[in-house]
């Protein structure tokens, strides 16, 4: 089994009086992650009862109509309220109302039962999720970083490594720089969904892909958000694909697709809505001269991206874009999505990636996937134009790991996700 993250930050939350929310796209390990929260309640609270609930199974309709008819449920099948009881939910956002829902349960029992659920549009769950403030924890589950891909296929647990503690990046990188290589490859092919990495066979990667995609558009698109032009739709998403690292323009992107401007809109709000895109805004303090509203694009998996752009196998998968778009991915890991932007002024300098790390102090990143590599003017103006900030400089490389007098490092893109960058100094 694949070894999550995330697992400890939720199990922390097990037996408080919060309502556990994981939020995620479908088929990321939602569902495993509620087992595995299951078997931990079984093992440390014997005398409660565990209850399982699938929202979208409509035999559970029933019993999730409203908060009385979950009550009468659990009396009638768990001894409730005088057991204690987790209820687990999964895909809790098919139930009609389900935030006010849930606010009726938790208000009533919160001393009684703990509610767990799981949600695949954050549409949706944000629809939902108004009436929940301050009594709910929300977990992002993403698809399967890197390194736990890594430590999966290694039978290893390596942990991230704060960039300061340099030489032990150094001896680390030296050690596993070639099977690290090589499981980067596999990776920017297929991505990080469990089935498609638990499974051996390359054809069979590219099956359960496109399976993925067919059941998200199927029960999300089609089925749930009711949206009827699916061809539009999936263009759309084909062209996205092909612009990661591109300024989203929709005027061009309407009259691409033949799509109207405000059903493009509409789309991309969906695509970014179940977790296929995300867009990344423009940093500026000085709006006059650093351009533009228009944000840039990012696939949230590397492997839908290749099936949207039918790109398994080829050579260019190993493009500059490409590579920022996992570069991406693995800031995520390590930052919140609104602290991520990028550079660019009126006169077209640009810089891939600046992140709002703390109060004024910044993290400029940049990936020159290249043998050789130095430091782009850009964030050399970049400094002087904002002398006040705290500025810190990665260049994210194909191989190259050092540092320069001045304290820029150079870090090869797929050492990335080992290394914690936020302690930059």
């Amino acid at each position: 089994m694949i070894k999550r993250e995330i697992l400890p930050q939720i199990l922390h939350w097990v037996g408080k009086e919060k309502i556990l929310i994981l939020k995620g796209a479908r088929q990321v390990g939602k569902t495993t992650l509620l087992q595995q929260v299951i078997e931990d309640v079984k093992k440390n609270d014997t005398t409660a009862s565990i209850v399982y609930l699938r929202a979208d199974d409509s035999k559970n309709d029933q019993y999730l109509q409203s908060a009385a008819t979950l009550e009468e449920y659990l009396k009638r099948n768990y001894d409730f309220p005088l057991k204690f009881a987790y209820v687990f939910i999964d895909e809790f956002q098919t139930i009609p109302n389900a935030g006010l829902f849930l606010k009726n349960i938790f208000d009533a029992h919160k001393e009684e039962l703990q509610l767990i659920v799981s949600g695949s549009s954050s549409l949706e769950i944000t629809k939902n999720t108004e009436f929940l403030t301050g009594r709910s924890i929300d977990f992002d589950i993403s698809r399967i970083s890197f390194r736990e891909f890594f430590n999966y296929e290694n039978s290893s647990d390596i942990k991230i490594i704060p960039i300061s503690n340099f030489e032990e990046l150094e001896l680390f990188y030296a050690t596993y720089s070639n099977s690290i290589d090589l499981r980067f490859k596999e990776y920017l092919a297929f991505g990080g969904y469990p089935e498609v990495i638990t499974t051996t066979q390359r054809k069979d990667k590219e099956v359960i892909l496109e399976s993925i995609i067919k059941t998200y558009i199927e029960k999300d698109i089609a089925g749930f958000l009711k949206i009827e032009n699916i061809t539009g739709f999936n263009n759309l998403a084909k062209i996205l694909s092909d612009q990661v690292g591109n300024l989203v323009n929709l005027s061009e992107i309407s009259t691409t697709t033949t799509l109207s401007r405000n059903t493009a809109e509409k789309y991309l709000d969906v695509l970014i809505g179940t977790y296929v895109f995300n867009i990344v805004t423009p940093f500026y303090r000085n709006i006059r001269s650093e351009l533009t509203k228009m944000p840039k694009v990012y696939a949230l998996d590397i492997g839908i991206r290749n099936y949207f752009t039918q790109s398994f196998d080829s050579d260019h998968r190993l493009n500059g874009r490409l590579i920022e778009n996992f570069v991406y991915i693995e800031l995520l890991q390590q930052f919140k999505k609104d602290r991520i932007h990028f550079y660019r002024t009126i006169g077209g300098a640009e810089i891939d990636f600046a992140i709002e790390s703390a109060e004024d102090s910044i993290i400029l990143g940049e990936v020159k996937y290249r043998s050789k590599s130095n430091i782009p003017i850009a964030m050399k103006n970049f400094t002087v134009r904002y002398p006040n900030t705290t500025t810190k400089k990665i260049i994210f490389t194909k191989e190259t790991l050092k540092k320069d007098p001045e304290g820029s490092v150079f870090l090869p893109v797929n050492l990335l996700p080992f290394t914690d960058i936020s302690s930059i100094v």
